[in-house]
């Protein structure tokens, strides 16, 4: 027997297909060739069991061991990467047309959230809770939680987002200075300023479309046979838009939709006459007011967080403890407890008779949707950014599966068992890579370690986020105990509180925890959000075309 056909002979027992057809090729032993593949393989299961992404990449980009043998290392890397590049282009596109793109408003766990939502603000309505000492901070925990919970899942299949860079991070606490101080002086020096009417128009359009926005995916999903979409409406061009920022010209509508219009009008107007002082009512809107916020605008990065952040928190503290020494009034609690501006922009809970503190005779205990939104943006980027990292088994199995039906659809019926159980493992197994080289050139595009493709191409969300959620958790807990600290803090010294000067540190250390039990802090600080684009150069890049 010839050497090739003893090293074929040889190599059959041990080594992948890949392997033997390289030991016809090389001078090299089979089983030396046959234990390299074998260590490798190891090696990626391994990594791939423990989480290790870099190493299951590493790992599995050494795949092809017998070529490498007898290649220039520099020459070998550049074209594996080059090659690498091109089919994470052409198969994340294949694999994201070939199926329908998840949204986690049409999946079940939207239901539960909503459900929750509604139950919470069902709580208030009950007299013996409603008269109970400090039942308004599980109250308030419990709306603001699930409103950063939903916006934050709502985000995630959002393609266009107002992106807040760092320079927008750095000057928005001076904006928001600006606004708060205009505020007061209107209060201050117009107390007889009537702005209502233009107000209440303009809650009630923004009270109709959040409440239509949240409730109609749920509604479908609950629906039934009303929930397929069978109607079909002609609208103006940019009156409705897409995910993706495109203008919809012919609406594909469900009978429940008819009925979610109807409940969201009918609430709008039933706040709007209560002139916003039923409190459920109010907090419904406001909370999917806040959704909407978070939905549709995002921090950049960890960085933009971090400085945006941390200028909020200095702005509230010296809004609420500095300014009656230097103005000589709390600008913050004045505002914040004026009739002036009468709305869903804060959350409200009956206040017991006979109270002490500061604005004892306002009726209301209240939480401003500013300590909901400000660290709710830390919380949604922290789930884009598990999303970023997610592995998805799903889409590997379908993959893995498409790949099988193809290869035994173009097998010889004369193989051997063999030689099927070998071309079936082959054409799954690099199946399943090119999923993972999409995932993995994601991440490195996240965090500009990638040049393949634009910057703005990416990887379907998928449902495999919601048992992924490694920084997203920590963060909602940390929230849900600086929110409770603030509370605490409150009734003990029976003064308005800076919520952010507890909520900040809190989230900010909870992310950095999490980061360094993993050894990721670099990963983190280097990630940039590149999930959505937003509006503005959305638009600016349709004109280019």
């Amino acid at each position: 027997m010839s050497r090739v056909g003893s090293l074929q002979s040889q190599a059959s027992t041990h080594c992948s297909a890949s392997c033997r057809l390289q030991a016809t090729r090389t001078s090299q032993s089979p089983s030396y060739l046959c234990r390299l593949w074998q260590r490798q393989r190891l090696a990626r299961r391994n990594a791939f069991k423990v989480g290790d992404l870099h190493g299951y990449q590493a790992c599995r980009r050494g795949k092809p061991c017998c070529t490498a043998k007898h290649q220039d290392p520099a020459e070998s890397s550049q074209k594996h990467a080059g090659s690498s590049r091109e089919d994470s282009k052409m198969n994340s596109a294949s694999h994201n047309t070939a199926q329908p793109a998840w949204k986690w408003e049409n999946s079940q766990d939207a239901v539960k959230a909503y459900t929750a939502l509604l139950g919470f603000l069902a709580l208030g309505q009950i007299p013996t809770l409603r008269h109970a000492r400090f039942v308004d901070l599980p109250y308030f925990i419990g709306l603001a939680s699930m409103t950063i919970y939903i916006g934050a899942h709502r985000g995630l299949c959002t393609k266009v987002r107002q992106q807040i860079s760092i320079k927008e991070g750095a000057l928005a606490p001076f904006a928001a200075s600006a606004a708060l101080f205009a505020g007061y002086l209107v209060v201050k020096f117009f107390p007889n300023l009537n702005l209502q009417a233009f107000l209440n128009l303009y809650f009630w359009l923004i009270g109709s479309i959040a409440i239509f926005g949240a409730l109609q995916s749920p509604l479908r999903q609950s629906a039934g046979p009303l929930g397929q979409t069978s109607l079909q409406l002609t609208v103006p061009e940019g009156l409705l838009l897409d995910d993706s920022g495109a203008s919809i010209t012919d609406a594909q509508l469900a009978p429940s939709d008819i009925a979610t219009v109807l409940v969201a009008i009918t609430a709008a107007t039933i706040d709007l006459r209560a002139g916003h002082q039923n409190f459920t009512l109010n907090n419904m809107i406001a909370c999917l007011v806040a959704t909407d916020i978070l939905q549709l605008l995002g921090l950049k990065s960890f960085r933009t967080g971090a400085v945006m952040l941390a200028g909020l928190l200095l702005y509230d503290v010296f809004w609420v403890f500095g300014s009656p020494s230097v103005i000589g009034d709390n600008v913050m609690l004045t505002v914040a407890t004026s009739d002036i501006v009468s709305g869903p922009t804060r959350l409200l809970f009956p206040r017991i008779a006979g109270g002490t503190g500061e604005a004892s005779n306002f009726p209301f205990s209240l939480l401003g949707l500013g300590d909901i939104a400000v660290p709710g943006l830390l919380a949604c980027l922290a789930l884009r950014y598990d999303a970023s990292r997610a592995i998805n088994m799903g889409a590997r199995a379908d993959a893995a599966a498409e790949a099988l039906k193809g290869a035994f659809s173009q097998m010889d019926p004369a193989s051997s068992g063999r030689q099927m159980a070998d071309a079936a493992a082959e054409a799954a197994g690099t199946a399943v890579d090119k999923v993972a080289d999409a995932e993995s050139d994601q991440r490195e595009r996240s965090e500009g370690a990638s040049t393949s493709g634009s910057p703005h191409a990416v990887v379907e969300i998928s449902d495999a986020v919601l048992q992924q959620r490694t920084y997203f958790v920590p963060t909602m807990v940390a929230y849900v105990v600086g929110l409770g600290i603030a509370f605490g803090a409150n009734a003990i010294t029976k003064l308005g509180q800076p919520a952010l000067l507890y909520l900040v540190p809190a989230t900010f250390t909870a992310i950095t925890l999490t980061a360094a039990s993993r050894g990721e802090i670099g990963r983190l600080w280097s990630y940039t959000d590149n999930t959505a684009i937003s509006p503005i150069k959305k638009a600016k890049l349709k004109t280019e075309d």
